[in-house]
């Protein structure tokens, strides 16, 4: 029975993989808080959405937001009609995200080397990268983009033998637009350029190629043009404001960030694997094609997010595929020695890592418990000692796949604990909820997530802080300025003076803050104070 067992795993081993990666990624999915700023977000908009029915004008606490397209919205708005409104519907689509990608990236494999080995090494490396682990247990637009980018590469492999697949191809880059806008078509444009270069082959459009436009017209650019023509100053935004200013404007968004970024940081978030593309660089062996193409297409992707102004690290999720495809296919001629070479390194790599965790727990107080303290140690003696298989490549393979899963449950249980750590106002609003004051006043900082977590009237007190500020050009009406202070209007402050009184409200702040005087004043008369970490809650 064991020995069937055995050959069953060895000749589906990749669905058995991929099913195991599956079940890990949802366990304990909805455990710990909604962490600000970008999944608060995310998942307060989607929240007012299907509260209020209105799938057209996204609104953040009250007020209009237009800065993405609104399909990340509307599958978390289907994560709660399933699972209700909370964090496992906020995040569960983002592990069918993860499946879908690792599928892409085996299918992918395949079809460009035919080599299943060469294929099963890419989606391992794939699933232990950090940074795209990171992307998917955290509600953004950016693992959702991905997978399209990925879907369109792959649909677009087939589309150049079978003309049939333009539809999946352009729904795929459609599904793209509709969920960052035009900065799908960087990724896609770069591969397909740097395919027809290094094949020497002319660029030739079909009338496929126009019927695919019309397909991405018309699937996502209704939503466009139905905000649009209801009030024609959002193109402005949509081209100035988010396009423009996050490319061209160095403090857009307050994510300006220097040109050597990604040529720094991006590194980190591909260890431990990074390591062994050192190790086959130094041979001589000529680089084919396919593998120029992939590498190029790479690097000219980074090159082209690194001149843009604004920054962030998720935003080269889409160049991953192309660099994990070529280092997938090199690394697979290394010798049996050199396997077992690279599994020895991955052994002390991952031990050095548990005692690095280890320090970081005793350090910064982090709260743990015994089963989480032994999920890291326990992956590495599984790996050492519970992979009887005398092939190298295989242990090497697995080892990285069982410490990447241990990796995983030990962050699940690290956040569940340490919720204000990891920047989740759920303990802040556990508590006001179980106060009687209704108005919440939170000073110089946007926290989506107390709306998400209280039905209290929110109330943003903005004097400089970027989070804070709201665009409220879109909004038909003052109702807003129910929910809002700008303080650095005179007007609005002498309202929030006017306003403010302690009865029936708290008040929260980051330590931080210097409040000014006459906020002061107003908060002396609260009877009590509870700190939360880095955050001062005033209430009577």
């Amino acid at each position: 029975m064991d020995s069937k067992f055995s050959a069953l795993i060895t000749k589906h081993s990749f669905y058995f993989i991929l099913l195991l990666i599956f079940i890990v990624s949802l366990f304990h999915l909805g455990s710990w808080g909604i962490t600000e700023t970008s999944e608060a977000r995310y998942a307060q908009i989607a929240k007012e959405m299907i509260e209020s029915g209105d799938y057209i004008h996204p609104t953040k606490m009250g007020i209009h937001h237009y800065h993405k397209p609104p399909l990340t919205y509307y599958i978390t708005t289907l994560g709660y009609s399933i699972f209700g409104i909370n964090e496992f519907g906020a995040r569960f689509f983002l592990s069918i995200a993860l499946l879908v990608q690792l599928i892409l990236v085996y299918k992918t494999s395949l079809l460009l080397f035919n080599d299943k080995k060469t294929s099963l090494l890419a989606v391992i490396l794939y699933f232990s990268t950090p940074l795209i682990l990171a992307s998917v247990r955290n509600l953004t637009t950016d693992a959702y983009l991905n997978t399209f980018v990925m879907m369109a590469v792959y649909f677009w492999l087939h589309y150049l033998e079978n003309k049939k697949f333009f539809l999946l191809f352009y729904l795929s880059l459609s599904l793209g637009f509709f969920t960052k806008g035009p900065l799908v078509f960087i990724p896609i444009l770069v591969f397909q350029l740097t395919w027809f270069y290094f094949n020497k082959k002319r660029i030739k459009l079909s009338v496929y190629d126009f019927l695919g436009i019309i397909i991405i017209l018309i699937s996502s650019g209704w939503w466009y043009l139905a905000i649009i023509r209801e009030n024609p100053t959002v193109l402005d935004y949509f081209l100035g404001n988010q396009l423009k200013g996050r490319m061209f404007t160095n403090d857009a968004f307050s994510r300006g960030k220097p040109f050597w970024y990604y040529l720094v940081f991006l590194p980190l978030s591909l260890l431990p694997w990074l390591v062994y593309i050192f190790l086959d660089l130094k041979k001589k062996e000529a680089i084919s094609t396919k593998n120029k193409i992939l590498l190029v297409s790479f690097a000219l992707i980074i090159l082209i997010f690194s001149i843009f102004k604004t920054k962030l690290i998720f935003y080269v999720l889409p160049s991953l595929l192309f660099l994990i495809l070529f280092a997938s296919v090199q690394l697979i001629k290394l010798s049996e020695q050199q396997w077992k070479s690279l599994t020895r390194f991955l052994y002390a790599y991952f031990i050095l890592l548990f005692i690095a965790s280890l320090i970081a727990i005793l350090l910064h107080k982090i709260e743990v418990d015994f089963l989480s303290i032994i999920i890291l140690p326990l992956g590495i003696l599984i790996s050492i000692f519970g992979i009887k298989n005398s092939n190298w490549f295989h242990k090497n393979m697995y080892t990285l796949l069982i410490n990447t899963l241990a990796l995983l449950l030990f962050s699940t249980y690290v956040m569940k604990s340490n919720e204000l750590l990891i920047n989740s106002a759920k303990p802040i609003a556990t508590f006001v909820n179980s106060l009687k004051s209704n108005n919440v006043y939170i000073y110089n900082y946007l926290l989506p997530s107390m709306s998400f977590y209280t039905n209290k009237n929110i109330i943003t007190v903005n004097n400089g802080n970027y989070t804070s500020k709201r665009e409220v050009q879109f909004e038909q009406n003052s109702n807003y300025l129910k929910h809002y202070y700008n303080l650095e209007d005179k007007k609005e402050t002498v309202r929030f003076i006017t306003d403010f009184k302690i009865q029936n409200s708290v008040f929260l702040a980051r330590k931080k803050e210097n409040l000014p005087d006459y906020i002061k004043a107003k908060v002396s008369h609260f009877k009590n104070k509870k700190y939360f970490a880095k955050w001062i809650l005033y209430f009577n």
